[in-house]
């Protein structure tokens, strides 16, 4: 990633970024980028690789261990790097920069699904197709059933389930990075550690009760 705009995110946030003050000459950046919005996206696909990666190597690395072990190396991976990586984090999760329009074409979004992938393989790790068909959507959420499924390849219930987790994985990352997390703020890694602990537990449960229903199926 590119350490001048980087450090400007750091010192000023994404929405004071322009190409005259990076560290680089003007000239030497427009050979690369058309404009300060083309700089941002670049910025943005590089940070969700980056974060996309971290995950993606502790979910492989641990492959083979129990799926407890697997979502607890995953979840603090990606805390680790958020907050080891805060500015470009909040670059891709904090207040949107004003007035940024993405460069037509690019490659953020398909940059952003990738994590997606190591999360999957690891919350349902040892699950079944019909278990993860039995999953049911909570009581109004049922309109998730008619949506574009095709960037997470889940049955309804099991993907709402999966955003569900990941919303509340991520919410304490940010409430974390951003100080919010009072009077816990100090033991921040203890609250994040018993939160994974117990959406474990329930990731457990809930594939528990999705077996019982299938065998009362039968």
């Amino acid at each position: 990633m590119w350490r001048g705009p980087v450090a400007q995110l750091a010192e000023t946030g994404p929405g004071a970024l322009s190409l005259r003050a990076v560290g680089m000459t003007v000239q030497s950046l427009y050979h690369y980028f058309d404009s300060r919005d083309a700089l941002l996206t670049a910025l943005m696909a590089d940070a969700h690789h980056a974060l996309a990666d971290a995950v993606q190597a502790a979910a492989d690395g641990s492959r083979g261990r129990p799926p407890a072990e697997r979502r607890r190396v995953t979840t603090e991976a990606f805390r680790d790097w958020s907050l080891a990586h805060a500015p470009e984090f909040l670059l891709l999760y904090g207040t949107p920069v004003p007035d940024f329009a993405p460069v037509p074409g690019d490659a953020t979004g398909e940059a952003a699904l990738r994590l997606a992938a190591p999360f999957v393989d690891v919350v349902f790790d040892g699950w079944s197709p019909a278990e993860l068909a039995a999953l049911p959507l909570a009581p109004g959420a049922e309109a998730v059933a008619g949506a574009d499924l095709s960037k997470i390849p889940l049955p309804p219930g099991a993907l709402a389930f999966f955003l569900e987790l990941r919303a509340r994985m991520h919410g304490l990352v940010v409430l974390e990075l951003l100080g919010h997390l009072h009077p816990l703020q100090d033991v921040a890694g203890a609250l994040f550690a018993g939160a994974m602990h117990h959406m474990t537990t329930e990731i457990d449960e809930r594939r528990a009760a999705a077996a019982a229903q299938l065998r009362s199926d039968r």
